[in-house]
């Protein structure tokens, strides 16, 4: 039996932060939390998440399992609940359903077949560059470039951190010295280019939740955005594949 109570907001953005990869997801109901890991069809950008149980308000998991869950049709009732509005969801493997209850309203979501969804693995990754940044200011930066591009480079060195968006006549570029960041780890100058639609989004999640993130980068490899929310109690993971430049 898994039973759970949680602010909406908290849930919000975790099913938020995954539906801008997948529409279906596996989640992982544990003893400690609620885990999470997909990739989007074009195998471009990948999450992993955890949301711990402290985040909720009451939680109780008497066996680990696996769940598959049709995110737009739990979105449907996010929708209408207030972010300060408690959520409740219980569920029996028996049933094959989850009850979600909202003030006086309850739905009852049918799930999906775990076996017919495949397992995620993270790749494993060596990125030589650690980089705290400000969370607004890096919207800013994104925001500003989709005007003239559809793709993005972010450059770091072992004195600043630099995104430069090039457009046919425009050119937009944030640059953040080590001491306008929350840390900078970086030997040598990395840089790579990643799609910026991809990147909005994951940053979006981001905005008004945290003040920042760490993006872990190399040259021409993915890059590893992590997010800490809700006091620690929601840990988001994404990966971005990169898009190489043409010689």
């Amino acid at each position: 039996m898994f039973q759970a109570k949680i602010k909406a907001d908290f849930i919000r953005t975790v099913i938020d932060a995954t539906a801008i990869l997948v529409d279906e997801a596996k989640f992982k109901l544990t003893s400690d939390g609620i885990y999470g890991r997909t990739v989007d069809p074009a195998h471009v950008g990948m999450i992993d998440f955890k949301l711990d149980k402290e985040a909720f308000d009451e939680y109780e998991c008497d066996e680990d399992t696996e769940i598959g869950v049709d995110l737009e049709k739990l979105k449907s009732i996010l929708r209408i609940a207030t972010g300060e509005e408690t959520i409740s969801f219980t569920y029996a493997k028996d049933e094959g359903r989850m009850t979600v209850n909202l003030g006086n309203l309850t739905r009852k979501l049918a799930l999906l077949d775990v076996s017919e969804m495949a397992d995620t693995k993270i790749p494993s990754l060596e990125l030589p560059a650690e980089i705290g940044v400000p969370i607004t200011e890096i919207w800013q930066a994104i925001r500003a470039a989709e005007a003239i591009s559809d793709h993005i480079k972010l450059i770091a060195d072992p004195e600043s951190f630099q995104m430069i968006a090039e457009g046919d006549t425009d050119v937009v570029e944030l640059k953040l010295t080590k001491d306008q960041l929350y840390t900078l780890k970086c030997g040598e100058k990395v840089k790579s280019m990643f799609p910026l639609d991809y990147l909005s989004d994951m940053i979006k999640i981001a905005k008004g939740k945290t003040d920042e993130g760490t993006l872990n980068l190399g040259n021409n490899f993915p890059l590893k955005l992590s997010l800490d929310m809700a006091n620690g109690t929601i840990k988001i993971v994404y990966l971005l594949a990169p898009r190489i430049e043409a010689e």
